[in-house]
């Protein structure tokens, strides 16, 4: 899945380029069977492969699942600072229909069965962000701000749910894009069934939609299960094609969430002028 998507994300490209690639995967415990090396492998294996020349020294590999995302997200904008590098890639793959990771979630109460309804359906998938600062006729959509805070109340805590960093990430990125949240076409999530996290999000945008409901949520791992590593990416990239199809016409947000202390918000927006 790996090469897959970094190749499609690679067509427009020229060969003369070199791209920092940002990659996401599975935690370090998710892959023990394949050896403490297999990120580094894995890294080697899609530079090695791609179709264009990858920069390695600038490139990185980051397992911590979903919760690398926003790490992710921050090594991409702090490299596109640099104006000799003109693009990077980022995003993740990972996959939860390995056996022994199913056995694991099951025995955990993780996954949706029979007897257990607050869980989610295991998926796997490849996503990959290509970001610029030299937006040209291809780019899909306007990077108009982020931001990472801390939640106090992860999954395995005692503390009530409130949504209080989610809230917070939301409306600091928000501010950096300088939009109300009223003025968004629609929200999208990166989580796929727990009931907890959509608890979250709930009360995190309910306080700032302050009663009003104007807005419309998508959860687009609903559509293709837990994917981990990939789903924050998964989020962002659906937000950026349904404003480049013309679909949102206002500002979007991305809820980045996960199982540790890890919350963020990402606003997209339709590009002002096409370029080109």
């Amino acid at each position: 899945m790996a090469h897959a998507v970094v190749d499609e994300a690679t067509l427009t490209i020229a060969p003369s380029e070199k791209v920092p690639l940002i990659l996401c995967c599975p935690e370090a415990a998710a892959f023990a069977q394949a050896g403490a090396d297999f990120p580094t492998q894995l890294l080697s294996e899609v530079i090695a492969e791609c179709a264009i020349p990858l920069d390695r020294a600038r490139s990185r590999i980051i397992p911590r699942g979903r919760a690398g995302t926003l790490e992710a997200l921050a090594a991409a904008l702090a490299l596109l600072k640099d104006p000799s590098i003109p693009y990077c890639l980022v995003g993740g793959v990972d996959s939860f229909v390995d056996a022994g990771r199913v056995e694991k979630l099951i025995a955990e109460g993780r996954l949706i069965t029979e007897s257990n309804k607050d869980g989610f359906i295991a998926g796997e998938a490849g996503v990959m962000l290509l970001l610029t600062n030299r937006p040209d006729s291809e780019a899909m959509a306007a990077w108009l701000g982020a931001a990472a805070v801390s939640e106090e109340a992860t999954r395995g805590s005692a503390r009530p749910i409130t949504g209080t960093g989610l809230q917070d990430a939301m409306s600091r990125a928000l501010a950096l894009a300088k939009l109300p949240f009223l003025s968004l076409a629609g929200l999208a999530a990166d989580f796929s069934g727990e009931q907890r996290y959509f608890e979250e999000l709930q009360l995190a945008s309910a306080r700032l939609a302050r009663g009003q409901s104007v807005y419309e949520t998508d959860i687009p791992a609903l559509s293709v299960g837990e994917t981990g590593a990939a789903g924050g990416f998964l989020a962002i990239a659906m937000l950026a094609f349904l404003h480049w199809k013309g679909v949102h016409r206002q500002p979007s947000l991305a809820a980045l969430s996960c199982d540790g202390p890890e919350r963020g918000a990402v606003v997209l927006g339709p590009l002002a002028v096409r370029v080109g």
